[in-house]
């Protein structure tokens, strides 16, 4: 559903505005939340139920997709309200990253948890390959077809994962501290293997990814 609202917004501000710059914008204004809100994320899925976490996360993606949806009915002739919801889009997914990553460790039995990370791992592939081929389809009959999908998907899966069984989760009790908070800094500065696949990544998606940019070059061929 994300990949469902990431591509159709991307068409629609591109034939909105014809400004290959918006594409960037679209992106950037997705990811900076998660870059500004690195500290804080991380320590509220320490802190809290991760479970509620996602599930909060979830619905407010579902009503950004709404708002979205909204915005397309009334008609828009500027960008900026789509920029404005995908804020909020972005802190949404900001919070919902770090809890999901850390929740199989509370769900799955050591002796599978690699095979469990291996099946997650597949079912993200798939769902990028999947999502802007849907997003992209859905478009093509409509914008507003293409966000109330993606709002129905996200509020069924708010649903769902708030009927996962509870689980057992040791949650942090310390006050925060600099030096917690800047734990995973460390360790990344002194993994240079890992500092640079993370480096390269951030720089790569900063003003958007490829696929985002593709409304722009496929206009036009």
């Amino acid at each position: 559903a994300t990949m469902i609202v990431s591509v159709a917004v991307g068409w629609q501000v591109y034939d909105l505005t014809r400004d290959p710059f918006d594409l960037g914008i679209v992106g950037i204004v997705q990811f900076l939340p998660s870059l500004l809100l690195v500290l804080v994320t991380g320590v509220v899925a320490d802190r809290f139920g991760r479970r509620l976490i996602m599930t909060l996360a979830t619905l407010v993606e579902g009503a950004c997709a709404l708002a979205l949806l909204f915005l397309t009915l009334r008609g828009l002739t500027t960008p900026l309200p789509i920029f404005a919801v995908l804020v909020m889009f972005g802190i949404a997914r900001a919070f919902y990253g770090p809890a999901s990553s850390s929740l199989f460790a509370n769900l799955v039995p050591q002796r599978d948890f690699a095979n469990a990370i291996a099946w997650n791992s597949s079912a993200w592939q798939t769902a990028t390959i999947v999502g802007p081929v849907a997003g992209g389809l859905l478009y093509g009959v409509s914008a507003e077809v293409a966000y109330a999908t993606a709002a129905v998907l996200m509020l069924a899966a708010a649903l769902l994962i708030f009927t996962i069984p509870k689980p057992a989760q040791q949650t942090a009790t310390d006050k925060p501290t600099m030096e917690t908070l800047f734990a995973g800094f460390r360790y990344i500065w002194s993994e240079k293997i890992v500092l640079g696949a993370i480096s390269l990544d951030r720089f790569a998606v900063l003003l958007s990814g490829a696929s985002a940019r593709l409304p722009g070059s496929a206009r036009a061929i």
